[in-house]
């Protein structure tokens, strides 16, 4: 592919599209996050403002804003790996079948030439996806931080002064709710077996649509370790994500089964964004 292959080994050639290909691949990240800020820095404003205008407790017209906004952002992302792989790990894989031995000098001596290459790209790439969690959390945080644990323990204790006031619409019987429900459940009444309607209140079933906010709260300080590991340390994303699930559990336990699946799909596609490294 690029000549040369004895002893003697010199590519003068291979060395120049090297450097040009690192330089391309830098100058495509600095392009995206250029534009990655330009487009969050115009966001806040906007965030700020629906939030404060959105009057729907569930404040879905926030919700979607952001939801197009970390689509833009994973748009990105997809964009950048992709090139990694075909630009640079494929070039690095074309390149290293063409190399002389590790046994001859000069073999070795440009093996760790493109080692080299390789490092730094991944270097440059890691950058990127701090600028991403950066950005992320600058629009997370945009319409500011809300306070989920008081609001989550104003439900607890509402459900506490009514759970043994609820009444059989059959026969008036007294019937204890047994725990908290956040969306509508059928109570039995244990005098004549009528199936209840429970209906929980708004800032119950707001518990249930803020479960996974509140949950990323308590264990923000692991997020964080992960955050800061350089190289990014898997086992401690994984802390992380086990961490994050169990406190969901907890909030909502009725969600249990279906949270586990969701937590093992997050843990394989996590596990397959870092495997080409």
């Amino acid at each position: 592919m690029f000549g040369l292959s004895d002893e003697q080994y010199y590519n003068p050639e291979l060395l120049e599209t090297i450097r040009q290909t690192r330089e391309r691949w830098f100058y495509f990240l600095d392009k995206l996050e250029t534009r990655m800020h330009e487009m969050c820095t115009a966001a806040v404003p906007e965030i700020q403002e629906v939030f404060n205008q959105d009057t729907d407790p569930y404040k879905r017209a926030h919700s979607h804003m952001l939801m197009g906004l970390h689509g833009q952002i994973n748009q990105m992302r997809q964009k950048a790996n992709k090139v990694m792989e075909e630009n640079i790990f494929h070039f690095i894989d074309c390149v290293a079948a063409e190399l002389p031995d590790f046994i001859s000098l000069a073999g070795r001596d440009y093996h760790a030439k493109l080692n080299t290459f390789r490092i730094d790209c991944i270097n440059r790439h890691n950058i990127f996806e701090e600028k991403i969690a950066h950005n992320t959390s600058v629009l997370n945080n945009a319409a500011g931080k809300q306070d989920l644990e008081t609001t989550y323990g104003e439900q607890l204790a509402a459900f506490e002064s009514i759970k043994d006031k609820f009444v059989c619409r059959q026969c008036g019987g007294n019937i204890t709710i047994p725990q908290i429900f956040f969306i509508a459940t059928y109570i039995t009444c244990p005098f004549c077996q009528t199936q209840n309607t429970f209906t929980p209140s708004t800032g119950a079933q707001m518990v249930l649509h803020q479960a996974r906010s509140l949950a990323e709260q308590r264990t923000v300080h692991l997020l964080r370790l992960y955050e800061e590991s350089k190289p990014k340390d898997p086992h401690l994303y994984k802390q992380y994500l086990r961490s994050m699930f169990d406190e969901w559990n907890k909030i909502v336990p009725d969600m249990a089964a279906e949270n586990e699946k969701f937590y093992l799909r997050m843990l394989h596609d996590h596990s397959n964004s870092i495997n080409h490294y």
